[in-house]
């Protein structure tokens, strides 16, 4: 069980993860010039703020999802929630390395390259982000989600692993990634997180 502060700040944090997720897509879909890609110096750092903003967001949505649905009865929420977190956090540490090396006069690579690289542990960090969110949905407290939570829930996990695995081996066309990562990624998924954020509501506080 939740505490009420512990309510209303898993509200808030779902919120703003739903919120960022937007400028964030609409800055990469409609402002980046995609003949030029690589990364965009008067973007990149508002993507960068913005990813950092998500990603601190979605820690304390983690968290306290595993507190809410991880208990002696769903063991597997609880560590698959501990796992996820852990791989948040390392995911959500190379948010500013775009700027630091732009910025950096004596950097060895460029920034496109150190961002190339950074990226690499996406596939696994979105493995475990579907896995986690599966384990949620499968739980004896899935009844505090809304419908329409549970649904997006299963979409997103599914399109999020899909994504990640499938892009690492090149088993998905560019094209249908894309498509893929749109409705997984910044549609579905931020309707399940701002579930989450209903489920703890739902879960009445103490």
């Amino acid at each position: 069980m939740l505490s009420n502060k512990e309510v209303q700040i898993g509200s808030n944090m779902a919120r703003i993860f739903a919120f960022a997720v937007i400028p964030s897509f609409l800055i990469q879909a409609f402002a980046l010039d995609p003949a030029n890609p690589g990364y965009d110096a008067t973007w990149g750092p508002v993507i960068s703020v913005l990813n950092v903003v998500t990603g601190f967001a979605l820690l304390f949505v983690f968290a306290l999802t595993t507190k809410l649905f991880g208990d002696d009865n769903n063991p597997y929420v609880r560590i698959t929630g501990s796992i996820a977190f852990v791989t948040q956090c390392i995911f959500v540490q190379d948010a500013f390395a775009g700027p630091l090396n732009e910025n950096n006069s004596d950097a060895l690579f460029t920034t496109t390259e150190i961002l190339q690289t950074t990226g690499t542990n996406g596939p696994v960090w979105a493995l475990f982000l579907g896995i986690f969110t599966l384990s949620v949905l499968r739980s004896s407290n899935v009844n505090l989600l809304p419908s329409w939570g549970v649904g997006a829930g299963y979409g997103a996990a599914i399109l999020v692993m899909v994504n990640g695995v499938g892009g690492a081996f090149g088993l998905i066309p560019d094209a249908a990634n894309l498509i893929v990562l749109v409705l997984g990624g910044v549609i579905l998924y931020p309707a399940t997180v701002w579930a989450l954020g209903v489920s703890f509501q739902n879960s009445g506080g103490e």
